[in-house]
């Protein structure tokens, strides 16, 4: 539900629970798999609506990532055809998709998961039930209060429909899956409570890396044990490759147990962290105030400045109809004088020239 911001953006344990939670789940049965058949770098296809950040997750993986949305709208075909040969693929995986499709296309997509695919293929969805629901209204409610958005991911939970984990189950048996397992993920009573904190402190926040401290301690010491039920969302894995043994899975991937005193002791980390990132919060906000004091101040002068030559500006296009007008008289003077002055010329070369006098006229007779 949470974006995933790349791992130049944030630290590693920094990112928000839901999504690390996730993709950690996801990594884990990657890996499991690829341990199981002895494969060093997996071949894996991520069906996608948004990058995820898998490739922090699971380094060692060859991923091809095929895109299934675009600006959050399906662009799947219908029929779903994957361009890829059978078995293409050691993995197949979507988290985040299937819910965000409508309902005729989902079992196509699952078809051709399953037909790329020569290893495991993962499905992780919220899962349609009655708390599932409730609480997905409660936080788009939250976040229409305030933020005045109507949040499309979770208006594609109810437009499109959350499906039950039984109805997954029963269409990937329909089409030939025989091994599959459901893993819990997101404990829904803790995850309640973190997604309402994260869209009421981090979403959209210009300083989300303030956030980062928390986010660590919640996923260091909280998110292994929020792999349980009842949950938010689940993780089907399902073998396409007689190599693999689901059964290993359950075990391999089961999380510890939680104890009261790790609670606690978390809850107080929890609160100090909490209060540090408050504190460093109001740095940043008494930082800001400065900064926007002397802005301020820059736009006040800036402003005063516009209107002082705004007035120059004026004074001269005032002084430049004047100039104008004294111009176009003294180049009529100018054009006059110089009319004369070549009149002037011209009586002078006349006046210059003597005329013919009487003795010469007598001398030419004789």
């Amino acid at each position: 539900m949470t974006d995933t911001p790349s791992a130049g953006d944030q630290s590693y344990l920094g990112r928000v629970f839901d999504s690390y939670q996730n993709m950690m789940q996801i990594a884990s049965c990657l890996d499991e798999a690829a341990r199981q058949r002895s494969i060093a770098n997996p071949h894996v296809l991520e069906l996608s609506r948004r990058a995820t950040g898998l490739e922090d997750y699971v380094r060692k993986a060859r991923i091809r990532r095929y895109p299934t949305h675009n600006d959050n709208k399906p662009i799947l075909t219908d029929p779903v055809t994957l361009p890829f040969a059978d078995k293409s693929f050691d993995c197949s995986l979507v988290t985040d998709v299937y819910e965000h499709l409508p309902a005729e296309l989902r079992p196509g997509l699952l078809r051709e998961m399953l037909r790329v695919t020569d290893g495991l293929v993962l499905i992780a969805s919220p899962q349609g039930n009655e708390i599932v629901t409730r609480f997905d209204r409660v936080v788009f409610d939250f976040i229409w209060g305030k933020y005045a958005e109507r949040f499309e991911p979770l208006e594609q939970h109810a437009r499109f429909g959350l499906e039950p984990l039984q109805q997954i189950l029963d269409t990937l048996k329909t089409q030939g899956a025989e091994r599959v397992l459901a893993l819990p993920c997101n404990y829904v009573y803790r995850w309640i409570h973190q997604i309402l904190i994260f869209f009421d402190l981090q979403y959209k926040h210009e300083y989300w890396d303030l956030f980062e401290p928390l986010n660590r301690i919640y996923n260091e010491r909280m998110s292994p044990y929020d792999y349980r039920e009842p949950c938010y969302r689940y993780l089907i894995a399902v073998a396409t490759s007689r190599e693999i043994n689901v059964d290993a899975f359950t075990e391999d991937l089961k999380g510890p147990k939680e104890t009261p005193a790790i609670v606690a002791d978390t809850d107080g980390v929890l609160v100090q962290t909490f209060r540090a990132v408050e504190g460093n919060l109001a740095d940043k906000l008494r930082l800001c105030s400065k900064e926007r004091d002397l802005l301020s101040e820059d736009n006040r002068w800036a402003k005063r400045e516009i209107d002082h030559l705004s007035s120059t500006v004026h004074h001269l296009e005032q002084h430049s109809e004047w100039a104008k007008g004294e111009i176009e008289h003294l180049t009529s003077v100018i054009r006059q004088l110089q009319e004369d002055n070549q009149w002037a010329t011209k009586e002078i070369e006349r006046l210059s020239s003597p005329p013919a006098t009487n003795g010469e006229n007598e001398s030419s007779s004789e």
